[in-house]
């Protein structure tokens, strides 16, 4: 087992200590004590992960080599950079064969840093396998295949993607394919997942994969300002129970945010209004909080602040019920949240015309509950709903 002091030296401020942990590390090839690195990663900040890649590759020697090919047995996201720029240090023919023969003979986890290594060497004799595991079952190895593909402006499997999500009746590989597609990158990939993802069963989780490999300046080159609303919507409306609070800072949410406020639509406001309250709520619980790092912390506050300087509206809001049902979602978020009781009517007729979705009607009579509003809702109506659930839903509303 690992000594107790492993990490606490490893990550240590004081770098001749680091150091030396990390080249007894290399020097005695223990697989156990890389394992257990990887195995702790996520309690260790990422400046220190940046920091543990970039001196292990700058103390590794060529001889130490047959170490890094331990390792890559054990596969870790946060430390892949450690294996693969070690072998690109290195990178010559005979190297470059010993990985290629991975692709045959090594694991899903040694293949998986193969197809990020030809990403930086760009080497032929390793598109025949990029494009055999582009669609295979292991995560790690199929989007490195997609990064390398990407390199090589090579679209088979690219292409074969989009025949996937334009074709298939089944919604996990659809999922899969659209992961590809999002690691592959470029313009054209953004465009087919905007055209595309809301004909999927699993449209938030594209959404999510399109801010996890695009960042705010490619999105927001491409994509119409009614495109990034709907998109960001989707995203905040998964936080936190889908999405970790500590991935603000990489999504940029806050420069999403300083551009939002600036389209001056209900759309944009209903938006923000649910922002505010969802960072309201994060700033002033620990139970959101606790495990954050300093930086998300002050990103935090600093997006709080901020949201309470605007001057949100909703005299519009009638008109986004005419929009789609994302943003009458969205609309009726807004009225539970500030709790408007004039709509109460509105809401009521669009349930007694049946305009709504099954759904989105469940939802808006849970509003009215809040509202103390039920009597305004005709049972009549309510009794044709086939739905069982959703109906007895709504019927438990009106007791």
């Amino acid at each position: 087992m690992p000594s107790e002091n492993f990490i606490k030296n490893i990550t240590s401020k004081d770098n001749s200590l680091s150091e030396a942990t990390l080249k007894n590390l290399i020097k005695s090839a223990n697989i156990e004590d890389f394992k257990f690195l990887c195995d702790k990663s996520d309690f260790i900040f990422p400046f220190l992960k940046e920091k543990i890649n970039k001196n292990f590759v700058k103390l590794i020697e060529e001889k130490e080599l047959n170490t890094v090919f331990e390792f890559s047995k054990i596969y870790s996201s946060d430390f892949e950079e450690l294996i693969v720029l070690s072998w690109v240090k290195f990178a010559n023919e005979d190297l470059t064969d010993n990985i290629l023969e991975l692709f045959d003979s090594g694991t899903d986890e040694q293949k998986a840093y193969a197809a990020k290594y030809f990403s930086y060497i760009n080497d032929s004799c390793a598109l025949d396998y990029l494009n055999k595991f582009a669609f295979c079952d292991f995560e790690p190895l199929k989007i490195n295949c997609a990064l390398s593909l990407s390199k090589f402006e090579d679209k088979t499997a690219f292409n074969k993607a989009k025949e996937i999500i334009l074709n298939s009746k089944d919604d996990y590989e659809i999922l899969d394919a659209y992961s590809f597609i999002a690691a592959y990158g470029g313009d054209e990939a953004v465009k087919f997942i905007i055209e595309n993802y809301k004909k999927s069963a699993f449209r938030e989780n594209i959404i999510i994969l399109l801010f996890d490999f695009f960042d705010y300046d490619k999105l927001t080159k491409i994509l119409s300002s009614d495109e990034i609303l709907e998109i960001f919507s989707i995203l905040i409306q998964n936080y936190p129970e889908n999405v970790n609070l500590n991935t603000i800072i990489y999504y940029q949410v806050f420069d999403y945010i300083k551009l939002i406020s600036t389209f001056n639509t209900q759309f944009a406001n209903n938006i923000l209004i649910i922002l505010k309250a969802k960072f309201d709520e994060y700033n002033s619980s620990d139970i959101y909080s606790f495990d954050l790092d300093k930086d998300t912390k002050n990103e935090l506050k600093n997006i709080t602040k901020f949201l309470d300087s605007l001057n949100l509206l909703f005299e519009n809001i009638k008109d986004e019920f005419n929009k789609g049902n994302l943003r009458i979602s969205l609309a009726l978020d807004v009225i539970k949240e500030l709790k408007i009781k004039n709509l109460a009517n509105f809401i009521a007729d669009l349930i007694n015309e049946n305009v709504l979705t099954l759904d989105l009607c469940a939802k808006a009579a849970i509003i009215l509950k809040e509202l103390n509003m039920t009597s305004l809702i005709n049972k009549e109506n309510i009794s044709k709903i086939q739905n069982e659930n959703i109906k007895a839903l709504i019927e438990s509303l009106l007791i």
